[in-house]
């Protein structure tokens, strides 16, 4: 028999859990500490398998039937429900992987640096890429997406900054590659599109004053 609303809502918790069926495979588990969960019993490749539909009354009975009528669709394509939700939820973890989550993870992974290089290092990922790129996904930033805010930097005469951006962004999407995120490294594309700082060369120190300098140093 179908369960109403009525009886699903006035549904009390016993010593031991209990199911309370609706059709299709559809059941109410009730357990004793009074939750209450949707569940599917089904066949796939000769196997009886159990699909979890949600938590009630976050899943009202009218959504898990739905949820168990899209399941019994995919079943009649010949695909399990189950590992379809798995694949789903990889792919949704998949977009949820931006290019500051990325970023971050890099920078932890350096271990070796002192505590205020690595506080510089994030500042400056902060201050000049996370505004534009790092809200987007790892899978969809292309050279040109993160050769624009080094661009900017460059621009505003800070050419050691974006020099060290440039290796950085390079070493993050390399990172993203080792990682499995991604297949190539877009970043690799931006070398020699910034351009370097002019190191200044100091004048050679007169043989004659080394005694004063050594003096002075003293």
């Amino acid at each position: 028999m179908a369960l109403s609303d009525v009886k699903v809502r006035s549904a009390k918790p016993e010593a031991k859990a209990y199911k309370l069926t609706d059709g299709d495979g559809m059941v109410l588990l009730v357990h004793p500490n009074g939750s209450k969960y949707w569940r599917l019993r089904y066949r796939f490749g000769g196997k009886e398998k159990m699909l979890a539909l949600g938590k009630y009354p976050e899943v009202s009975l009218a959504d898990a039937r739905a949820r168990r009528d899209e399941a019994r669709k995919l079943l009649a394509n010949g695909v399990d429900p189950s590992e379809n939700k798995k694949a789903v939820k990889v792919e949704q973890e998949q977009e949820a992987i931006t290019f500051e989550v990325v970023a971050r993870d890099w920078h932890a992974s350096n271990q070796k640096w002192s505590a205020s290089h690595s506080a510089r290092v994030l500042k400056s990922l902060e201050d000049n890429l996370f505004a534009s790129v790092g809200k987007r996904n790892i899978k969809d930033i292309g050279t040109r997406d993160l050769l624009v805010p080094i661009k900017a930097v460059e621009k505003s005469g800070r050419l050691e900054v974006a020099a060290r951006l440039q290796q950085r962004t390079t070493a993050i999407m390399r990172f993203a590659v080792q990682n499995g995120l991604i297949d190539y490294n877009p970043a690799q594309e931006i070398a020699g599109a910034i351009a370097t700082a002019k190191r200044k060369h100091r004048a050679a120190l007169d043989l004659n004053r080394i005694p004063e300098l050594l003096h002075r140093i003293e």
